[in-house]
């Protein structure tokens, strides 16, 4: 636990470095008549052509680690899991239609048939219908859970909260239709169960999710109050069904948010025939424009015909630079494993970089 506070504390000091960054301006370089190159550290760096096929392309290549400490009093486990994506998003037909493609080049695939396709993240075709609406077609992420629907790189803390990890935090080939409006956001999609680009014969699977801001015309303190709904329905093995409910409330510097989900059977990045349930919330601050506070209780029942629980209480902050492009952050877990009796202090340190 001692080892625990130097660092914590080496972390809070090295918040009064500066890095000596106010706003970085957006700045345009002309590399011949027709073609522009956009580069702003808050947003993916653009190539711009005015007059071709092509409209923009923005290269992807972001990186995600994090650094564990995993305290206890008979020993210290070190480890830094990270993730390291490249690719890119291509835009065309007057920037409606987009292409991405993008690459885990640290995902373990040894256990895959195909272990190319299984590397994959992001590999869809998208349509802009219009400034509201949305289709996309190929390989995404399942628009479930108020977290899970949620990029790992936009997520408050390292780590998702249980429920997201194990019901939510899945990619799978399919057609999902995106829209929104007055106060309503929606996304709904059917999908292979097959996860990782294997074999996508396994089955069907539908998964929709929507939210809805009740005082959205209204400005006063409830203006961003945001509840959801949604369910994650599947055939494969015995079938799944996920369905859970969230709610987020922000104002000002202020957010709270909570989620509480329950699965009869669950396929996230792999298949679970058991009955699930687990809740979360979240309180977060803004101390500063870039230095926020964080702190989150989760729990999580692997197995609902057992009375076995884990709790985690997780408390941490984060420093973005220039935004989620650049971001730092640490956290502190208490764990409370009824399921193997046994109690755990954690912490991680996050880096996370968006060119």
């Amino acid at each position: 636990m001692k080892r625990f506070l130097i660092i914590f504390l080496i972390f809070l000091f090295s918040f009064n470095y500066s890095y000596g960054i106010e706003e970085t301006p957006f700045e345009e370089i002309t590399l011949e008549e027709n073609i522009v190159f956009k580069l702003n550290p808050y947003e993916p760096k653009k190539i711009i052509f005015h007059n071709g096929i092509i409209n923009e392309i923005s290269p992807v290549l972001n990186f995600r680690g994090v650094y564990e400490v995993d305290i206890s009093d008979d020993k210290n486990n070190f480890t830094y899991p990270f993730t390291l994506e490249g690719g890119a998003e291509l835009k065309f037909g007057e920037s409606k239609n987009k292409i991405r493609a993008v690459s885990n080049f640290s995902k373990n695939v040894d256990n895959f048939d195909n272990k190319f396709l299984g590397k994959f993240t992001d590999l869809y075709f998208e349509r802009q219908i219009n400034e509201n609406h949305r289709l996309l077609i190929g390989n995404a992420r399942i628009p479930f859970g108020f977290e899970g629907s949620k990029s790992t790189y936009k997520l408050m803390f390292s780590k998702r909260a249980q429920i997201g990890a194990k019901f939510n935090d899945a990619r799978a080939v399919g057609i999902k239709y995106t829209g929104g409006g007055s106060g309503f956001e929606y996304s709904i999609g059917g999908y292979s169960s097959t996860r990782h680009m294997q074999d996508i014969t396994d089955g069907a699977e539908f998964a929709g999710w929507i939210n809805y801001k009740p005082f959205y015309k209204n400005s006063h303190l409830f203006k961003d109050l945001k509840i959801g709904a949604g369910a994650d329905i599947g055939v494969l093995d015995k079938g799944y069904g996920v369905y859970g409910a969230s709610m987020e409330w922000e104002y000002k510097k202020f957010l709270l948010n909570a989620e509480y989900a329950y699965a009869d059977g669950s396929n996230a990045y792999k298949y679970n025939p058991n009955k699930q349930e687990g809740f979360y919330t979240t309180a977060a601050y803004h101390l500063t424009d870039n230095l926020q506070a964080a702190f989150r209780y989760d729990i999580y029942n692997p197995d609902t015909t057992k009375d076995d629980t884990v709790q985690k209480y997780t408390a941490g902050f984060n420093y973005y630079v220039f935004g989620q492009r650049l971001r730092f952050g640490v956290d502190y877990t208490y764990t409370k494993n009824s399921v193997i009796n046994n109690n755990t202090n954690s912490v991680y340190f996050l880096t996370q970089v968006m060119l």
